[in-house]
């Protein structure tokens, strides 16, 4: 695990910003928004998790979306902006500090399911947020280790054979 630092403190708020911004930035709905990030450019970058590397204008973020993506005006559901600015602020977080990409976490702790969790855990420390969704999940830290997951399917696929011998 790595230790949160002001690196990771600049990207946490940035992607929070950004998150929030969307919504009155973009016509389309919460969830567009969330799959445009999801396959963007800008995402690659936040992965790196160098702050440096990247402009943290939340504008410039935007029409980085914008710009590989095009306008939209699909769907109408629109989260509250603290919800999202909660729900960015958390992905980049778990990114940072367990070395993780961020379509990972995103395939694992949906965010439907986290904006159905908010109004418990926005007000939560960060570290028992993530506590209680591995809990949740029924998984544990050693989820985030890519290591531990390549045994775990290895040893999977191992039972799997002799299962059948």
């Amino acid at each position: 695990m790595r230790e949160f630092d002001t690196n990771g403190l600049r990207l946490c708020e940035y992607q929070a910003k950004l998150f929030e911004a969307s919504v009155d930035r973009f016509d389309c709905s919460t969830s567009v928004f969330l799959r445009r990030f999801f396959y963007s450019k800008l995402l690659d970058k936040l992965d790196l998790n160098n702050s440096a590397i990247i402009s943290l204008d939340i504008n410039e973020g935007l029409d980085e979306i914008e710009e590989q993506f095009g306008k939209s005006d699909y769907g109408q559901i629109k989260r509250s902006k603290d919800s999202l600015f909660w729900l960015g602020y958390l992905y980049r977080y778990i990114c940072y500090t367990r070395n993780v990409k961020t379509q990972f976490i995103m395939k694992t702790f949906k965010y439907d399911k986290l904006f159905e969790l908010y109004e418990v855990y926005h007000t939560q420390d960060i570290e028992w947020c993530i506590s209680n969704l591995l809990d949740l999940y029924d998984l544990t830290e050693d989820y985030f280790d890519n290591n531990y997951r390549f045994k775990y399917y290895l040893m999977e696929d191992y039972i799997k054979y002799n299962s059948k011998n």
